[in-house]
């Protein structure tokens, strides 16, 4: 099968870069694996762990996939990329030029560049828009930590209260507690009958608390429950991310893969890429592990790291699993006794020209990019950029590959 573009991997780099090439009218084919890293996140996007985080981008070494993005292109990359998610109907709020702050799973506040619309936020990490909250949680749930969400929200002067509630849906539930997990929970609030008896349970036990602060499990195959249960109750609903599996992230993958198909995309799912062909020095094809060829103009490695399986390490060295690309591997140690510090494995990944052309044998492969976790050069969890660098790097292949 032939293709104008082949994209390896499924995940936030992958779609996004799909996206922006088909809907450049190009014939685009991606080749995922699985269920991609999004299922762990939080789904807040991460520029970089700075209150002004262009001014600290400007500063980073040139070996930054930041760095090769280049500073000037910032400003139009960071809109283009806030216009997919809304594309796909991810409705975020937040600005690159000024970072605001979303609460974590843990009750701990961290730099955001964009965060899902009707997430927990504060401005500064300091203090938040509203004196009272009540926190509402279902009775059983393992994935939420009620206290630490009390605990920062006290510590900045907000009066809080909690309240469990129990569905009949959810009781049945409790009973195996394998089965009292964010996607269980969020498919219940699907239902019409729950939705309705959770809004006379929220309006019955909150108050006069201002806002009411949930688990983001507001429903899992049905749009906007919890804007229909802000009606419903009268009052403004925010939510906070679980512990994985995330009911957001799982939502923000099915959003981009639904916008990507609408363009034309397809999509090779629960294929692996095991082979591929060259001739006179471009990537002429790949195969899958179900034998399926697929042939293209140009190719792009978007499959991830350690965890997405763009990556593997023997203790001795970091490999590129399919294509042996150069990579950079830590000199002394791939982790640090301070499991704080920045640990040298995270920013190993493949070695990448400019413009993000993949490296081998020291030289540029002219029709394979590289963009996302793959990449060499940063680290996503000490630095915060993971997100960040998944979509620039993405939008920055798409566009040599469509200007070519």
């Amino acid at each position: 099968m032939r293709y104008d573009t082949v994209i390896i991997g499924g995940g936030l780099s992958a779609l996004m870069c799909g996206i922006e090439v088909a809907r450049a009218g190009r014939k685009v084919a991606l080749v995922a694996t699985g269920h991609s890293s999004l299922h762990f996140s939080s789904c807040s996007f991460g520029l970089y762990n700075a209150q002004r985080p262009l001014e600290a981008i400007a500063t980073l070494g040139a070996e930054h996939p930041y760095s090769k993005i280049g500073e000037e292109n910032f400003e139009q990359l960071t809109s283009r990329a806030t216009e997919i998610l809304n594309i796909a109907g991810i409705a975020t709020t937040g600005s690159a030029e000024q970072s605001h702050y979303i609460v974590t799973p843990t009750g701990k506040w961290r730099e955001c560049w964009l965060s899902l619309e009707g997430a927990l936020t504060s401005k500064d990490g300091v203090g938040v828009d509203f004196k009272s909250a009540a926190v509402v949680y279902p009775e059983g749930f393992l994935d939420f930590y009620t206290q630490f969400i009390v605990e920062h929200l006290e510590g900045m002067g907000v009066e809080v209260t909690t309240h469990a509630f129990a569905l009949p849906e959810l009781t049945v539930r409790r009973n195996n507690p394998t089965e009292m997990r964010s996607v269980s929970v969020a498919r219940a609030l699907d239902k019409e009958e729950n939705i309705r008896a959770l809004a006379t349970i929220i309006s019955g036990k909150v108050g006069s608390a201002e806002v009411v602060i949930m688990p983001a499990v507001l429903g899992f195959d049905t749009p906007d429950v919890r804007a229909r249960l802000e009606r419903m109750v009268d009052r403004e609903i925010l939510t906070v991310p679980t512990l994985p599996p995330s009911v957001e992230g799982v939502k923000v993958e099915r959003a981009l893969r639904k916008a990507f198909e609408s363009m034309g995309g397809t999509i090779f799912m629960a294929h692996t890429a095991e082979k591929y062909a060259m001739e006179e020095g471009r990537v002429v094809s790949i195969t899958t592990n179900k034998g399926v060829t697929l042939t293209a103009e140009d190719f792009v490695l978007a499959s991830g790291s350690f965890i997405g399986g763009g990556l593997k390490g023997d203790g001795k060295r970091i490999e590129e699993c399919l294509f042996g690309l150069d990579t950079v591997t830590p000199e002394s140690g791939y982790t640090t006794r301070n499991i704080f510090e920045a640990q040298p494995f995270m920013s190993c990944g493949v070695v990448v020209d400019n413009s993000f052309k993949a490296v081998k044998d020291s030289k540029s492969i002219e029709n394979l990019y590289a963009c996302g976790a793959v990449l060499a050069g940063y680290n996503p969890v000490n630095e915060g950029c993971g997100a960040g660098v998944a979509m620039l790097s993405a939008l920055k292949v798409a566009d040599d590959i469509i200007n070519r």
